[in-house]
This record gives structure tokens, C-alpha cells and sequence, in this order.
């Protein structure tokens, strides 16, 4: 999904089956979700949650999940608002540039 005007991007977001060995079938996943930081707070990222949302729902999705880095408490805060919560599942990433865990949140659809 994407979010432009003006021929601008504002924001984008991809969806699809769990890439998780540890979920079943019934869970969707938040692939990538991003909004020009010039666009936060303006409702872009919303629009696009609600999008992948939906996506997920018509595809028979039960439940959504969605990763993002430990630190990132913005990021964090705003899954935290749509009803998506921490479910346990940690992953580090270990790159040779920089060590960013990442934390996995669910919810249901």
C-alpha cells in the first residue's frame, strides 16, 4: 500500500503470510511500514495500518504481527495505540554496523 500527494510519497506498507516458524497460518504479517518523517503525526501511518489491516482480513488472516526494533519507543507507541502488544518473541540482529533487537507485536484482526 502506499500514500502519496502531489507525487510525493508519504508512506508505504507491505503484508502478507507470517515469515515466522513459530505462528500457524491463521497469522498475517506487517512486512515493512514506513512514513516520511515530515508526514508523522499527521495520520499517514493510520491510513496505511488500516490498510494492511483490511488487506490482511480479506486474505482470512485471524491475526496480524508486525516487528519493529526494541528501542524504537515511537515507533513502539504507535503499534502500542492500534491494540497491537508485545507477545514475547524476540529476535536480535546482529549486522556487522550496528546491534538492533527486535521485538514482535501481535493482534488480533
Amino acid at each position: 500500500m502506499l500514500v502519496e500527494a502531489d507525487g510525493e510519497l508519504l508512506g508505504l506498507s507491505t503484508c502478507g503470510a507470517s515469515r515466522d516458524d513459530d505462528v500457524d497460518e491463521s497469522v498475517g504479517e506487517v512486512r515493512s511500514f514506513f512514513v516520511a518523517p515530515g508526514r508523522w503525526r499527521g495520520g499517514v501511518g493510520r491510513m496505511l495500518m488500516d490498510g494492511v489491516l483490511d488487506s490482511l482480513r480479506e486474505r482470512g488472516y485471524r491475526e496480524a504481527t508486525v516487528w519493529s526494533f526494541r528501542d524504537n519507543e515511537r515507533a513502539n507507541a504507535f503499534y502500542e495505540r492500534l491494540g497491537f502488544t508485545r507477545d514475547g518473541a524476540e529476535e536480535p540482529t546482529d549486522e556487522a554496523w550496528a546491534f538492533l533487537p527486535g521485538v514482535r507485536y501481535r493482534r488480533r484482526l
